[in-house]
C-alpha cells in the first residue's frame, strides 16, 4: 500500500513517463490488474495511445476508466446493476417536470424557468451539490442565517423547493449519475477487482469530495496509487498551500492525498519530480 504524486509542469511528460512505466509493469506482472483512471472526456484517447505505445499493441491487463466506468465494471463484478442511472438528458426531463409542478412556489427562479439553457444550469447547480455533499440541509442552515428580506434568502428558497422536489421524485426509482461514485465507495472493499491492483490517476486538477472519500476506501485495497499532477518544478510542494498560491490547486491535492494517506496508514513515497528542478 503506497501512494505517490508525480509532479512537473505541463508539458513536462509526466503522461508520458506513466504509460510507459505501467506498459512495462503490466508485461512484467501480466496477472497484476492496472487502473489506469482518467477524465471521461479523455478514456479513448488514453486507451488509444496505450495501444500505439504498447510493443504487442495489446492492453489485456490495463483498463483505461473514469471514476464512474470504474463505478460501473465494479458493479458487474458485484452483480449489482439492479438499479437505473439517470443521465444528464433524464435529469433535464425529471427537473422541468419537477420546476412546472412548482412554479407557482419560485419567487425569483419562476419567470426563468421556460428560457432556453435555464433548466441545464439548473441541474449543473443540482450535480455539483450532490458531488460537494451538500445536503438540504446545508442550505437551509445558510438560509436560517439570512434575513428574510435579503434576495439571496429567495434564491436559496426556491433552489431548496427545486432540490426537495427533484429527491422526492428520484426517491425509489433512480440513482444519478453524480450519485455513482458515492456507491462505488460503500461497495469497494468488496470488490476483488480494486485489491492489490495498481492505480494511476492522471489528467486531474483535483478531486470533489465524493471522489475523496472513494480514494480514502481505495488506498488500503490497491497496491499502489499514482497520481500526475500540474506543478513547477521550482515550487515547493510540502505544506498547507495559501490560496494565493499558483499551483494551489495542485497543493491541496497533495494535502489532500497525504492526509487520507496518513489516516489510512498508506506508504508516501518521495514524488518524482519531472523537469529542470
Amino acid at each position: 500500500m503506497s501512494i505517490q504524486v508525480i509532479l512537473g509542469n505541463s508539458g513536462s511528460g509526466k503522461s508520458t513517463w506513466l504509460y510507459d512505466q505501467v506498459i512495462r509493469e503490466s508485461g512484467t506482472h501480466p496477472r497484476k490488474k492496472f487502473l489506469f483512471l482518467v477524465p471521461e472526456q479523455f478514456t479513448m484517447q488514453t486507451q488509444k495511445e496505450f495501444v500505439d505505445r504498447h510493443p504487442k499493441h495489446s492492453i489485456l491487463n490495463i483498463d483505461v476508466l473514469s471514476f464512474q466506468r470504474l463505478a460501473y465494471r465494479v458493479f458487474d463484478d458485484l452483480g449489482m446493476m439492479d438499479f437505473v442511472v439517470l443521465e444528464e438528458t433524464g435529469k433535464n426531463l425529471v427537473l422541468r417536470k419537477v420546476a412546472a409542478q412548482k412554479e407557482n412556489e419560485l419567487e425569483i427562479l419562476g419567470g426563468n424557468i421556460r428560457k432556453t439553457g435555464y433548466i441545464s444550469e439548473l441541474k449543473s447547480l443540482l450535480s455539483e451539490l450532490t458531488q460537494y455533499h451538500v445536503a438540504l440541509e446545508d442550505l437551509e442552515q445558510v438560509r436560517s442565517a439570512l434575513e428574510q428580506k435579503n434576495a439571496l434568502w429567495h434564491k436559496l428558497s426556491d433552489i431548496l423547493t427545486l432540490y426537495r422536489g427533484f429527491e422526492e421524485f428520484l426517491k425509489g426509482r433512480y440513482v444519478t449519475a453524480d450519485e455513482i461514485v458515492s456507491l462505488l465507495t460503500k461497495v469497494a472493499p468488496e470488490s476483488g477487482m480494486l485489491r492489490d491492483s495498481v492505480v494511476v490517476l492522471d489528467g486531474y486538477t483535483g478531486f470533489t469530495p465524493v471522489q475523496n472519500e472513494f480514494l480514502e476506501e481505495l488506498l488500503p485495497l490497491a497496491q499502489s496509487v499514482q497520481v500526475a499532477l500540474t506543478m513547477d518544478d521550482r515550487e515547493p510542494f510540502y505544506g498547507r498551500p495559501d490560496l494565493q498560491d499558483l499551483f494551489y490547486l495542485s497543493k491541496k491535492t497533495i494535502q489532500s492525498l497525504y492526509d487520507i494517506a496518513q489516516r489510512q496508514g498508506v506508504e508516501i513515497l518521495e514524488p518524482v519530480m519531472l523537469g529542470d528542478g
